[in-house]
């Protein structure tokens, strides 16, 4: 009986001395202006696990920050929540009484099945001047977000029309109970009745059959994924195309596959890091970012190319004034094959594009682009609950409006057959004004007016962001 006493007696005094010292060392720490954070709560994650929340937060329960650290440490943290696209709305504060850190989300909406209706065109400016309903895809498009809570994303879409596709993907950042590792994976399959098969005047030429299909493809790739730091994302991906074409196509354009061919085969392994300190992926105001991807695209010698591809991209966002903004990206591709088969060879104009050439294509192996925007909060960002629509994750919106001034710039290294009426190996150039609705559920809906500088004029309306495809 005594000896149990005499452990009570012991375990008390320890568990006081513990507590004095950490005592005195808040004390302390808060004497020289520094804050110890005891604790880290979070609130309203009725679906996500803690911990992928935590990953997130650039400090931990125990730390010793100066008040300037916990500053930038708090605005990070929420931004780096934010650019998980799991939540709506995300706030990260310190309560001074208890030192204590309070992470509170709104969770977005994660399962959604809803039907297909697109268009096959580069961008919605080239569908609306094309007006080709035929050229229209729907079906179904299944995707579940945040998946188990473990922020995993399952994709299923299946469409017809246009574009005959089935299409699944995976992506997991939990492969380690430290959230560094991470895996996604990849099957396609899709057929068209009409393929381009050759630019003319900076435009694509279309074939088109009734007989059977004009192109199909088969894709499928595994990704390794690492992130040893909030910040800093590194991805290493196999991946392999097997895709035919009908004969007249090789006909029309030998080069579509390369030496005649209506068969193209090829394996690819590209390595890519990514530093990211953005605001926001969807709609960056500050911050910068850097990206370089190296891929060789055939690593068997029996395979229909062997080409080295290097892509370079960069942006840096700052707030000017209270309201002010700008912003610039940039982007250069090079490859070691001089004349890529035309299936491979999109240059501005397809995934990139200058603003005010969106009805125009370029084909080049190597290019070089840049997009530069001077932005204008004309409505600050604004929470407001939307009318006639029951409580929940649909009812609440952030939304904001920016009035911009952008000018784009790029140059297409000509191929050896170009010609003078070619756009490429000259100088593009787009310039003009607009506005920018940013909303929630990643939503930016632009409407701008472009001059070029073929002298061509016009508004032009895009959903998306205005910077370059990451």
């Amino acid at each position: 009986m005594k000896l149990c006493s005499l452990k009570i007696i012991y375990q008390l005094c320890i568990a006081l001395i513990v507590l004095a010292v950490s005592t005195d060392s808040v004390a302390l720490a808060s004497e020289k202006g520094l804050v110890v954070i005891n604790s880290i709560t979070i609130k309203g994650n009725n679906t996500t696990n803690e911990k992928i929340i935590l990953r997130e937060l650039t400090f931990n329960e125990g730390d010793t920050l100066s008040y300037a650290e916990l500053e930038e440490n708090l605005t990070q943290s929420t931004h780096n929540l934010n650019n998980t696209l799991l939540f709506n709305f995300v706030t990260v504060i310190h309560n001074q009484q208890s030192n204590s850190v309070i992470v509170e989300v709104e969770e977005r909406w994660y399962i959604w099945p809803f039907p297909v209706f697109e268009y096959s065109h580069r961008n919605l400016s080239a569908f609306f001047n094309d007006g080709d309903l035929s050229r229209v895809n729907y079906g179904a498009y299944i995707v579940i977000d945040n998946f188990r809570g473990l922020r995993e994303q399952i994709k299923l879409r299946l469409v017809w029309g246009y574009r005959k596709q089935v299409r699944v993907q995976y992506f997991s950042h939990n492969l380690d109970k430290n959230k560094k590792h991470g895996i996604s994976g990849l099957v396609s399959y899709y057929t068209n009745y009409e393929v381009p098969y050759q630019s003319l005047n900076n435009k694509p030429v279309y074939y088109f059959t009734n007989n059977g299909d004009a192109r199909r493809v088969f894709h499928t790739s595994l990704t390794y994924r690492y992130r040893p730091k909030h910040n800093w994302h590194q991805s290493l991906t196999f991946g392999w195309i097997k895709a035919t074409v009908a004969d007249t196509v090789t006909k029309l354009n030998p080069n579509y596959f390369g030496k005649s061919s209506s068969n193209f085969t090829i394996s690819e392994v590209k390595y890519e890091t990514m530093y990211d300190k953005r605001n926001s992926k969807i709609f960056p105001l500050q911050g910068y970012f850097g990206r370089a991807e190296i891929a060789r695209q055939g690593i068997f010698s029996n395979e229909t190319i062997s080409n080295w591809n290097v892509k370079l991209l960069a942006g840096y966002y700052a707030k000017i004034s209270d309201r002010f903004y700008a912003g610039t990206d940039g982007l250069i591709q090079l490859n070691t094959k001089k004349k890529l088969p035309y299936y491979l060879n999109e240059a501005i104009g397809y995934g990139n594009y200058i603003r005010g050439m969106e009805y125009y294509t370029t084909n080049g192996s190597n290019y070089i682009l840049n997009k530069n925007s001077f932005k204008f909060q004309l409505l600050k960002t604004k929470i407001i609950k939307l009318p006639l629509i029951p409580e929940g994750r649909f009812k609440k919106t952030h939304i904001s409006l920016f009035w911009s001034i952008f000018a784009d710039t790029g140059y297409v290294h000509p191929e050896l057959n170009a010609t003078q009426s070619d756009l490429e190996g000259k100088l593009l150039y787009g310039y003009g004004t607009g506005l920018n609705l940013f909303a929630y559920y990643d939503i930016v809906f632009r409407v701008e007016y472009s001059i070029n500088l073929l002298g061509e004029k016009g508004f032009f309306i895009h959903f998306g962001t205005p910077f370059l495809n990451q």
